[in-house]
């Protein structure tokens, strides 16, 4: 397996050729483009990034195919305030990670069980196996690595400034300088405002702990002039909120998707990967995406 070093030069490589090749460019209205973006790069980038040695080994590790299948059920877990990604229909949580998850509990023949939890205690949840693993459009990170096991990605993402679409003087970085930005607790948007934003004393940053609806009803209010969401859930919200847009896109932080397990799962890990490349390769990934998407704007 290859070393962190050669995961990090396959993931800059990736995203370096996607760039030139525009596959960041923002869904269109109605087909939401990862699916695409990312089949060709993700077996290469899951091979990259699996590591060469385990904190534990497989008999200690709390989480693992056959305690899954002794347990009869898949523990997921997830912050349901990200469509189309996941979030609450009714009474019913659902979205593109939520029937990924379940293609995987298929795979495993068990159930699904579902737990909603906020994203800043999610990923500890995955390393200390209160849940078998989390699917909540979390970004790969070199950090993050360090204590998680990370699926091939199943999405390339981009990260953008939304504001209410009446606004004109929003449009790059320098103009959020003296205004007010809201962010998600525990996303690497967080850690970009801080970093770019907040310590430089140039921008105010208030944090949220759920995204839909709680963010969009604080831009709408007034309470902050722009939200930073990744661009996909941005396209699903202007799209329901014509008050709202996509304001711009802020440069060198688009990333990888995928699905986060505890360091020491695997078996497990193989399972994901086989069920993602599966859905890819059938062109059944573009289907869910495309379903969820078209299911949030109807609801």
């Amino acid at each position: 397996m290859k070393s962190v070093v050669a995961s990090i030069v396959a993931l800059v490589v990736g995203l370096l050729l996607g760039y030139l090749l525009g596959v960041y460019t923002a869904p269109q209205a109605t087909t939401p483009q990862a699916p695409a973006q990312t089949a060709t790069t993700a077996p290469a980038t899951a091979t990259a990034t699996a590591p060469s040695t385990t904190p534990q080994a497989a008999s200690q590790c709390p989480v693992s195919v056959d305690v899954i299948k002794k347990r009869g059920k898949l523990i997921l877990g997830t912050d349901a305030t990200w469509p189309p990604w996941e979030w609450v229909r009714g009474n019913e949580i659902v979205g593109w990670d939520i029937d990924i998850a379940r293609e995987i509990a298929k795979a495993l023949g068990v159930q699904l069980e579902v737990r909603d939890m906020r994203f800043a205690g999610l990923l500890e949840a995955v390393r200390n196996g209160d849940v078998d693993l989390a699917l909540s459009a979390i970004t790969w990170t070199s950090e993050r690595e360090k204590v998680l096991e990370f699926s091939m990605p199943y999405y390339l993402e981009s990260v953008v400034v939304v504001t209410l679409a009446k606004r004109t003087d929003i449009n790059r970085v320098e103009d959020l300088y003296g205004k007010t930005v809201g962010v998600q607790i525990g996303t690497t948007h967080e850690e970009w405002a801080a970093e770019n934003l907040e310590k430089p004393g140039k921008a105010a940053v208030r944090r949220y702990d759920k995204v839909y609806p709680y963010m969009v009803e604080v831009l709408r209010r007034g309470d902050v002039d722009a939200i930073i969401l990744d661009r996909s859930i941005a396209t699903a919200l202007v799209r329901k909120f014509p008050d709202l847009k996509i304001s711009f896109e802020i440069p060198g932080t688009a990333g990888y998707i995928s699905v986060a397990m505890p360091k020491c799962a695997q078996d497990l890990k193989l399972v994901v990967d086989q069920v993602i490349e599966n859905l890819m390769q059938t062109g059944r990934l573009d289907e869910i995406f495309q379903r969820n998407f078209e299911l949030f704007l109807q609801s």
